[in-house]
């Protein structure tokens, strides 16, 4: 491959959607202005085409897809049935050697810039266009192969059920050009979720909105959870609180996650102290004054030393389609932006 495929995200920026998908663009953009974003690297869409092409997956793929006729796959069931078979054949297939040995290169040194061995990374999958809820993302993964092994897991991805349904729906081919991968140190969290610099439902811009709860963030954008939700005024800094009970939280395991019950003592709590509130505002508010339009974005607290670090994981620009939609209309396009955004691309 002649051509540089993976880069350090102080190596991108918010240019590089077409490069690595705008999740990375948008990482490499935040480590450039200095934002607390966890270290990390991405590989770019053509990595993704490559391993298509040596492991003859494009061949493979478009012989499957024969079986459905000229127009392809048309139902749910035929959705089903073709996203099976493709995951389940790219995952049995190997990346080209030379580029698992630069990655296994490169998340060593992720390890020794984190003091770490085998340090526990998310891998993420990053579209040049925003697909929310078609591809998948992995947590608390560690160790040189199982890197390897996810990044092809979320290449696979791109062949989800919803993944296909949507390109057949807009009468896109089903074969892509690829998406982005981001592999990135976990944050070990205390507390997580989202910030918008404007209302989602009733688009006022003078209002922050903070959505959290314990543990991962995944049960918030993946709406596991009622998660404490804070409104804050822009201009005087007045919060407004509301606690939800939080009877559940997405922790670590050894490798991966799972869901536990909350504490007792923090079931009924709010999740965030005024001061994390204040530093959360402070951030949101810098980046959205940075790229000019309304963020959506997904925070992390992390207390694993003792201190407790904010760290931005993915923002993006709130897409504003104003108040001509009804309420219900503007909750469900909000939460269709959140379904577990791995992913979202």
């Amino acid at each position: 491959m002649a051509a540089k495929w993976l880069f350090w995200f102080n190596e991108l920026g918010s240019g590089d959607i077409n490069l690595v998908g705008k999740k990375c663009a948008n990482l490499g953009e935040m480590t450039k202005a200095r934002v607390s974003v966890p270290p990390g690297f991405a590989l770019s869409l053509e990595a993704y085409q490559r391993y298509m092409r040596d492991a003859g997956l494009t061949v493979e793929i478009s012989e499957f897809l024969q079986r459905f006729g000229e127009q392809g796959p048309r139902t749910y069931g035929e959705f089903a049935e073709a996203s099976g078979f493709i995951r389940a054949l790219m995952e049995t297939k190997p990346m080209p050697a030379d580029m698992a040995a630069e990655i296994r290169q490169n998340y060593r040194s992720l390890c020794a810039l984190c003091g770490q061995d085998d340090v526990a990374v998310a891998v993420r999958s990053s579209g040049p266009v925003s697909m929310p809820g078609a591809f998948e993302t992995y947590l608390n993964v560690r160790g040189e192969e199982d890197v390897i092994a996810h990044i092809i897991k979320v290449w696979a991805s791109t062949f989800t059920v919803q993944a296909i349904g949507h390109r057949v729906n807009n009468n896109h081919p089903l074969l892509i050009p690829g998406i982005g991968v981001a592999v990135l140190k976990m944050v070990r969290a205390k507390t997580a979720g989202v910030a918008f610099t404007m209302h989602p439902t009733t688009m006022d811009s003078t209002k922050v909105v903070i959505e959290g709860t314990w543990g991962l963030g995944e049960s918030v954008v993946g709406g596991g959870v009622s998660p404490d939700r804070i409104i804050v005024d822009k201009l005087t800094g007045e919060a407004e609180k509301h606690i939800n009970p939080k009877l559940k939280q997405v922790v670590y395991k050894d490798k991966g996650t799972h869901t536990v019950d909350v504490p007792e003592d923090r079931q009924n709590a709010l999740c965030l102290n005024d001061d994390e509130i204040k530093r959360l505002v402070d951030l949101a508010l810098q980046v959205e004054k940075y790229y000019g339009v309304p963020q959506d974005i997904e925070w992390v607290f992390d207390d694993n030393q003792g201190a407790c670090s904010l760290y931005l994981v993915q923002t993006r620009n709130i897409s504003v389609i104003k108040s001509r939609k009804k309420e219900a209309e503007q909750i469900a396009d909000m939460m269709l932006r959140r379904v577990f955004r791995s992913g979202v691309g």
